[in-house]
Parts: C-alpha cells; sequence; structure tokens
C-alpha cells in the first residue's frame, strides 16, 4: 500500500467507505421498511375491522334478503350488509360470541386462537410454526336479548410485508452495485482531475533536475484551491532559486573578475623584480605594489565575507531596541577623523529617536555610507550626515557635494561589484553599497538616492 499512487489510495479508501455507507444506510433501510411496512399492514387490519364493525346490526325479525345476509341468533336475526369483507388483501375477518364460538367469517388460525380470550382494540401478534401473524379484536357495541357480546377478530400474515421488503431488497441489490461503479467510476474520473495539477508539479520537478532549466514554471491556469496555492508557492519559490544561482552565478564570475586584477599585479610585479638583480628601492617599490594589491583584495575578501554571512544568516542577527541618535553621533564622531582631501563633516541629528535593529549592521551600513561620501567626495568639501523624523517614518541621510552619478547608473550602484567609469580611478571594492542595501532590507528600510553629476549624491535610509 506504501508504493501504490495517491489515486489508487483514494479510490480505495473511497470504495471502503462508500461500500460501509452503502452497507449501513442499507441495513437502516430495511429496518425502517420493515417498520413501515408492518405499520401499514396493521393500520389495513384495524381499518378493515372497523368497517366490517358497521355492516353487523341485530334485528327482531328478516327484511329483503336480496341485499343483505341473515343468520338466525338468539330471538332475531344478525344482519350482515353484504359489504362485509371476510377476505381482502390478505386480510380475514370472522365474527365470534364472547365464548369464542364463530359465528361467520374466515380465520385461518381458528384453531389456534379460538381459545384465547379477546382483547378490547388491541393488535397482537402470534406465530404459528414459520409464519408470524397480526390479529386485532373489536367488540361490537349491539344489544342482545341475552345482553352477551359479539366479537370481530381480524388475522393478517405479515408474510405480505416480508414479501413486499423481499422486492425492495432484490430492487436494491439490482441497482446499487450499478450506482457504487458508477460512482467508483465518477470518482476515479475526480481524483484524475484533482491530480492532474500534482503531476504538472512532478513532470516540471523532474525537466528542472534532469536539465537544470529553473526558469520552468508550474502551468495550472486560475485555480485558487489547495494544490493551486501549492503550485503557486512552488513558482514562488523556483523564482528565489532562479534569482539565487543567477547572483550566485554572478556573484563568482564578479568576484574572479575583481580578485583576478590584483592578483595579475602582484604576480606582474614579482615575475618584473625577479628578473634581474634589482637595488633596494626597487625592491621597497615593488613591495609597496604588492602591499597595496595585498589590501586591496584582503578588503574585497573581507566585505565578501560579510556581505554572503549576511544573506546566509539573516534570520540570525539580534535586534534589539537602539538609540539610533546616540549611534549615529557616535559613528559620525569616528568618521571625522578619516579627514581625507580636506573634506569636513557636519551631523544635524534629531535627539531621541529609537529603531529595532542590529547595531553592528546600522553601524556598518551609516560607516559605508560615509566612506563613499569621501571616496567620491570633491577636495575641501563638505558631507552632511541628519537624522530626523519625517511623518510616521525616520530618515537617515548622508549627503555630499562630490562627483555624483550619472541618470543611467542610478539603478546599477547598488549591483554587486558595480562601479561607474566615473568611479574607476577611486579605491574600492564595488560591495558597500550593496551591503548598504542588504542592510537596510535586513531592517525593513528602503534606499533612496538623489543625485546630480559634479553637485552630490544623497542617500537617505528610509525607516
Amino acid at each position: 500500500m506504501k508504493n501504490r499512487s495517491i489515486r489508487f489510495k483514494l479510490i480505495s479508501w473511497f470504495s471502503l467507505v462508500l461500500f460501509m455507507i452503502v452497507t449501513v444506510t442499507l441495513l437502516a433501510a430495511f429496518a425502517a421498511s420493515r417498520l413501515v411496512l408492518l405499520g401499514a399492514i396493521r393500520d389495513y387490519l384495524i381499518g378493515t375491522v372497523e368497517e366490517n364493525v358497521d355492516n353487523i346490526q341485530y334485528v327482531p325479525a328478516r327484511g329483503d334478503q336480496s341485499a343483505n345476509m341473515y343468520i338466525p341468533f338468539e330471538d332475531g336475526y344478525l344482519e350482515i350488509d353484504l359489504d362485509f369483507m371476510m377476505i381482502v388483501n390478505d386480510v380475514h375477518t370472522a365474527l365470534y360470541t364472547a365464548d369464542g364460538v364463530m359465528i361467520y367469517g374466515e380465520n385461518p388460525l381458528s384453531r389456534q386462537t379460538d381459545s384465547i380470550a379477546f382483547t378490547k382494540s388491541h393488535t397482537w401478534s402470534m406465530k404459528v410454526k414459520d409464519d408470524r401473524y397480526d390479529l386485532y379484536d373489536r367488540k361490537l357495541n349491539i344489544s342482545l336479548p341475552s345482553g352477551q357480546t359479539l366479537w370481530i377478530r381480524g388475522v393478517v400474515p405479515e408474510t405480505k410485508s416480508e414479501a413486499q421488503l423481499r422486492e425492495i431488497i432484490r430492487l436494491s441489490l439490482l441497482f446499487l452495485p450499478v450506482l457504487i461503479l458508477l460512482s467508483l467510476l465518477s470518482g476515479y474520473l475526480l481524483a484524475g482531475r484533482l491530480l492532474s495539477p500534482i503531476r504538472r508539479i512532478e513532470r516540471t520537478a523532474e525537466m528542472i533536475s534532469r536539465g537544470d532549466d529553473l526558469g520552468q514554471r508550474i502551468e495550472i491556469g486560475k485555480n485558487n484551491d489547495e494544490i493551486g496555492r501549492l503550485a503557486a508557492v512552488f513558482n514562488r519559490m523556483l523564482d528565489r532559486l532562479e534569482r539565487s544561482f543567477e547572483t550566485e552565478r554572478r556573484f563568482t564570475s564578479d568576484a574572479s573578475h575583481e580578485l583576478r586584477t590584483p592578483t595579475s599585479v602582484i604576480l606582474a610585479q614579482a615575475e618584473y623584480t625577479l628578473e634581474r638583480e634589482r637595488t633596494s628601492a626597487d625592491y621597497i617599490e615593488a613591495l609597496e605594489v604588492i602591499q597595496k594589491q595585498g589590501k586591496r583584495m584582503d578588503g574585497l575578501i573581507s566585505d565578501m565575507l560579510d556581505y554572503t554571512r549576511m544573506e546566509q544568516n539573516a534570520e540570525r542577527c539580534p535586534f534589539e531596541t537602539l538609540d539610533l541618535s546616540q549611534l549615529v553621533t557616535e559613528t559620525g564622531e569616528q568618521m571625522t577623523l578619516i579627514g581625507t582631501g580636506g573634506i569636513s563633516l557636519s551631523m544635524r541629528v534629531e535627539e531621541g529617536i529609537t529603531v529595532s535593529g542590529n547595531r553592528t549592521l546600522l553601524t556598518r551600513l551609516l560607516q559605508n555610507l560615509i566612506s563613499n561620501a569621501y571616496r567620491y567626495g570633491r577636495e575641501n568639501g563638505h558631507i552632511i550626515v541628519s537624522l530626523r523624523r519625517r511623518d510616521e517614518h525616520i530618515v537617515l541621510s548622508v549627503k555630499d557635494d562630490g562627483i555624483g552619478i550619472p541618470e543611467e547608473e542610478r539603478e546599477k550602484i547598488f549591483d554587486r561589484f558595480y562601479r561607474s567609469d566615473r568611479s574607476r580611478s577611486v579605491q574600492g571594492t564595488g560591495l558597500g553599497l550593496s551591503i548598504v542595501q542588504k542592510i537596510a532590507e535586513l531592517h525593513h528600510a528602503r534606499v533612496e538616492v538623489d543625485s546630480e553629476v559634479d553637485r552630490g549624491s544623497d542617500f537617505r535610509i528610509i525607516f
């Protein structure tokens, strides 16, 4: 059973449940039908006897014998209407004296019941051999000279109801298998229809695993049921995987390219220096070049590791309630020590602003923005770091008056290792703004940029 298909399991369980439901339903229906039929037969027995009661009366003299039947009794006659029904639809009716002497009618159980006392207007039953009978006694309201009473006893066999019940069972056994087969067939087709999206999911996953094509998607139309939502989740997962693999591929390619340059410089400088005997000044110059490229590689590798850690362990970054005003002030004061190119740094920080975040990451974000402002600022320029509330948001801004960013490049500056042509001559790893954007995303913030060539840039983090 474990290796069977879901369709087989569904049909098997459906068949078992259907069989149990049909069985219980039939048993209940047969029991209810038997009770109903027995009740109907008893009602008919009572009705027949009650109708015959009205067809008997006592008269002192005989009347028109062609219209009624006259039986001598005591000093007169019992006048019995010709509508008196002795046998009708298996109901037998007989007229008795109080001591059990049959006067008129039919009773198939006369020998078994003549000695049984009459019961007033009450049905009762008895079994004779293998058959069961229902009986009903009715006292006649007739005044006789002797003062004795007369009774009518009706008898009907229950075999009449059993015959009707057998007919119901026969018809049920004839039609129910057909209905069950139709139900199973419809269930089989419905299960196939319901499971078809799952088969499409399976085929898509198989195609992806065989061909490494993450561009495949599961097409299930406009279904909004559980399977439709499952397929949508798979598609979103595939979108994310495709982006992740593409980002990883691009990251590996860009990292290889970025590391190749300093590596090539180091190897070329070492080979050139070792070609022949050099002076001490030549060796010092060569080592300075190698040291510079080594530092560049070290910074690049450090930034790459930091970015990878943030991507892989984003959920492990502990958040706390931070005094962002204090953090910006302390970080800004530390960054003023850089002071390259005569660039001055000023701060406009609104007091008492707090956020939920990670202190280390937010410090790194601000350091990267200020470092970029120094790196791409003009000589003797200015950097303004501000923190303020704006409506329901908190805005952290780092503004400079440096080289600026061309409009066509603003969407690319957050790509890893991207550096515009205007910034190629400036030392950097190309990961600073990518790290800034990643830290902002982890804090559910967004990054906005306003920039104008040769007029400077304004980077804003909106919390």
